[in-house]
Order: structure tokens, then sequence, then C-alpha cells
């Protein structure tokens, strides 16, 4: 029987059986949405200089979201680990009178507070190395290696390892670069720097070792075998090279990205596309799979867009499929200052966007 949760029903730490997730025997779906701002230079929730933290949180456990995708740069966390967090970050203190004096690592931990108040999972994915770096094909640099998000990642699993209101940590942000580009993001079974697979058993294993109960969430390439896909939105190479997480393995949550004809126009988005040929042409063969041979869950990490044509089509048929699938996933984005998506929330950060609330409302 799958559950919907309205609330959060903590049971026991999250895990997987088959292509489900599951808290204490029982199959829960997560529908979430991300809030993003401390992966960019603000380091610190956006819209904290128009609206109160705890009105926010509030409005998306009205709306009956379950979980929080917060996207962050490993340097927030490194700066965290050392000890010096942000200590003046932008917040309008007259709509967050009680946020005066607090870094935004306390900002951090008081949403958390609200979120177990209104009993909201969250997870955190690593979307760029430094602030501002998400465009980058790669998870390091030559002035951070691989160790920067590894030890950022595993300091994060130990310092909250008490508290399940933090579920899972998705580990790098869309992975990416075309397969004949050297510096692309590659799926093999190799030990190379810019191998995704290595990588990711890598860091789980590092996470896993401080909290052996957090999901692990990955996500996709973009290029694989002249298969090109979304940024992150690539699970094909898991036929021939799937994650393997030891003692773990009930821990894998596999997370595409998944966009519309708004945000790139794509071969799938043929001339009178429908559900069924966004399946047999795309879905199915990118992570569709996945479910169809209980692999493992997917959690659609990202999706959104703008409310127009032929967007508006893409937008109906995913909600069907995830509707259909039971499906979790987390909408992109909360924030209306994503340029080429837009928001849940209209810019002055209070009003809702009716029109996309009433499209995935049947996903809620």
């Amino acid at each position: 029987m799958l559950l919907f949760l309205l609330s959060r029903i903590s049971v026991s730490w999250l895990s997987t059986s088959g292509s489900k997730i599951t808290d204490g025997g029982q199959t829960v779906r997560l529908t979430g949405v991300n809030w993003f701002g401390y992966e960019t230079s603000e380091e610190v929730f956006h819209g904290l200089w128009a609206a109160g933290l705890h009105d926010l949180v509030q409005g998306v456990s009205q709306k009956k979201f379950n979980t929080f995708r917060v996207p962050i740069s490993a340097s927030v966390l490194q700066d965290w680990k050392a000890g010096k967090p942000n200590p003046k970050p932008n917040i309008n203190l007259n709509v967050n009178a009680d946020l005066e004096g607090l870094n935004n690592q306390q900002i951090f931990d008081l949403f958390l507070a609200d979120c177990k108040k209104y009993k909201i999972y969250v997870f955190i994915d690593v979307h760029g190395v430094t602030d501002g770096s998400y465009m980058d094909n790669l998870w390091y640099t030559s002035a951070h290696p691989a160790e920067w998000i590894y030890s950022a990642l595993e300091w994060f699993a130990d310092h909250y390892k008490g508290d399940q209101t933090i579920i899972g940590i998705d580990i790098k942000n869309e992975p990416h670069g075309r397969c004949e580009q050297a510096e692309a993001a590659k799926w093999s079974d190799s030990k190379d720097n810019n191998n995704w697979k290595y990588f990711i058993e890598t860091a789980a294993a590092r996470i896993l070792g401080k909290n052996p109960n957090l999901l692990i969430l990955v996500e996709g390439i973009e290029c694989y075998n002249n298969n090109w896909g979304w940024w992150g939105g690539n699970l094909i190479p898991v036929n021939d090279y799937p994650i393997n997480l030891g003692s773990g393995q009930k821990q894998l949550v596999y997370s595409p990205h998944e966009y519309g004809p708004s945000v790139n126009d794509q071969s799938w988005f043929k001339s009178g596309f429908n559900y069924d040929s966004l399946y047999a042409d795309h879905w199915q063969k990118m992570w569709m799979f996945i479910i169809e041979k209980n692999i493992a869950p997917i959690l659609i990490g990202e999706w959104g867009g703008h409310v127009v044509e032929p967007n508006t089509t893409w937008m109906k048929a995913l909600v069907q499929l995830i509707s259909k699938y039971g499906l979790s996933q987390t909408f992109w984005c909360l924030n209306p200052d994503s340029g080429d998506t837009g928001g849940l929330l209209e810019n002055d950060w209070i009003t809702w966007d009716t029109a996309k609330l009433d499209i995935i409302k049947g996903v809620l």
C-alpha cells in the first residue's frame, strides 16, 4: 500500500525496499520543493530579505509538501566545519526579528526546528564546489579536489546524525559534459577522477560511516554512449554499472532531473508529444527502467518551469507519471528568482502561483 505522507510519521530512519522508500516497513512518498540560496553568494536562503522564515516554512507545510531539498555549496559546509559560518547573512529583520544576530548556520538550524515542528523532511544537495559554481561539469577543480566535498559531507553527516529531520544527502548536483569532452562526467568501473560512479561510492562510504541511516541520492550524468539527457538526468549507465553501496545499498535512491521545453528544446519534444511518446522516447530509457526492474526508488530531484505551452503539456504529463507510479519528487522551486523556471512564489515572496499549484496538486 502506498502511504502518501501529508505529515511526517517518524517510526524509524528511512531506507528502501526495491523501488520504494520505506519508514518502518511502510512505503512513503516524498513530495517536496527546492528552496535555494545557500549555494549562492548570499550563503543563506533567498527570500529572507522579503518574507519571514517561519511563515515560509509554515506555508510550504500548508500546501501539503512534506520535504525540502536545500541546495548548498561545499564551501559553506567547510566554513561550518571550521567554525566560521557567515556572521551577517542578508536578512530583513523587519520580518525576521528573531534572526537578529544569527549566523547562517544558526538560521539553518532554526529552519530545521521549524521543519520538525511542521513534520517536514529535509535533505541537502551539494549544488557547487563553491558559490556560483553549479555550471561546472565536474565536482572538483585544481583548487578543490574531491576531498573538499568528501570531508564536507562527512562532517555534515556526523554533525547532524542525531536529527531525523535530515533524511539524506544528494551528493552533487548535475554532473555533466558532452561525451566527446575530456573534462566531462563519465560513468564506468574505473577509478578515474571524472568517474561519477567512483566518486559517488567513495562519498557514500564516508557519509554512511558517520550516519548509516541517511539516504544517498544519486543523480545521473548528461551523456553516456552518445545518449543525451538533461544535466543530472541520464541514468542509462545503471544498466551497465549500477551504484554499489555495499552494506548501505538499502539507502540508495536514484534522483534524475527532468525539465520541459521552456528550459530547453529536446528531441523528445517533437510536435504533438504526449505522455505516451515521452515515456517511450525518453523517460523509460533514461530512468524509468529503474522502477520497472525494481532496482531502487526514484526521486525526481528537480522538475518545473513556466506555465506556458507546450511546457504546460509536459508538466501535466510528468504529473501523470509521478502519480501513476507513486514517485517521490522535489519541485524546482519555491524561489521566484529562478530565471529559467520561475517559482511557486511570486516576486513578493508571499503570493503563491496558483496556476502552478493547480498543476502539481495531484502529486502532493
